[in-house]
């Protein structure tokens, strides 16, 4: 047990003492915007939000989760749109695009994953958008006015920042110590066995196994697929719904819950419909 507990802590170590650095830098800027956020910059923010979805699609595809932290932050503070928030989250991969570029034999499984997130992520965003419209508020309704007098804002954005960091990164660190130990403890065979390797089902499962809030499960899924235990519909599947520290930050920090559990179905039903999508292609050799 304690050499299990071990190595669950050192993989947890591994995936998530990076994020430090970025966690801090992206509490201070949101801590800077809430407190600096002239009227102009609101407008100029306004005027470019139907830019949102696609941006924040092409953001997501780098492969790394900062992305996905820093709009989760920012849709918090309603500085974007959901439809901008969903694009990001859809189109973050985490490490298996590292994983298919380091592999000779995935290039052009490397074209399709990128190029079908892209175009998912682009028509959630603007769908989404478009259908909250009627709802949307404005942007300079929604951000709070600032709540520090400027003689100790320096310090009191500092020290909000790391409180803020530590909050949230003692928040992950649990959670993906929790997913390590399960994952070290059912091992690889098991894990097949549950996501029904080679069923119709298999989708649906990825789609779920997604969800898990680590960039581990980006790799599990990425290294099932390349092992042939994985379809590439259920690969799609898994990788749309695991919006990697992204989803963790908004339900750590977004009050409405309403709107989590809306992001997390939308999120759902988008990698379920594509991953089988694509798996009755596959089965029926097109």
């Amino acid at each position: 047990m304690m050499d299990l507990c071990k190595e669950a802590l050192e993989h947890t170590l591994q995936d998530t003492i990076a994020m430090l650095p970025l966690l801090f830098f992206t509490y201070l800027f949101l801590a800077y915007w809430e407190q600096k956020k002239p009227v102009d910059h609101q407008g100029r923010l306004l005027q470019m939000r139907h830019l949102g979805p696609l941006f924040g699609a092409l953001l997501g595809l780098i492969p790394q989760c900062g992305f996905s932290l820093i709009t989760a932050g920012l849709y918090v503070n309603r500085a974007v749109t959901l439809g901008t928030l969903l694009a990001t989250l859809i189109a973050t991969s985490d490490e298996a695009i590292p994983m298919l570029i380091a592999s000779l034999d995935s290039a052009s499984v490397l074209w399709q994953v990128i190029i079908i997130k892209l175009l998912l992520a682009v028509v959630v965003g603007y769908g989404v958008d478009f259908f909250a419209s009627k709802r949307a508020t404005s942007i300079s309704s929604t951000i709070a006015a600032p709540s520090h007098s400027c003689s100790h804002e320096d310090h009191s954005l500092w020290r909000e920042a790391w409180i803020r960091t530590f909050k949230i990164y003692a928040f992950i660190f649990i959670l993906s110590f929790g997913f390590h130990m399960i994952i070290h403890a059912i091992g690889m065979d098991q894990l097949r066995i549950l996501l029904l390797n080679q069923s119709l089902l298999q989708p649906l499962f990825a789609a779920l196994f997604g969800f898990i809030p680590n960039c581990a499960a980006s790799v599990l899924l990425t290294s099932l697929f390349m092992n042939e235990a994985l379809s590439f519909g259920s690969l799609i599947a898994g990788l749309v719904s695991n919006a990697g520290m992204g989803f963790m930050i908004l339900l750590r920090s977004e009050k409405d819950k309403k709107v989590i559990i809306k992001v997390a179905i939308i999120l759902f039903i988008s990698a379920w419909i594509s991953g089988s999508l694509l798996q009755i292609l596959e089965v029926a050799g097109l």
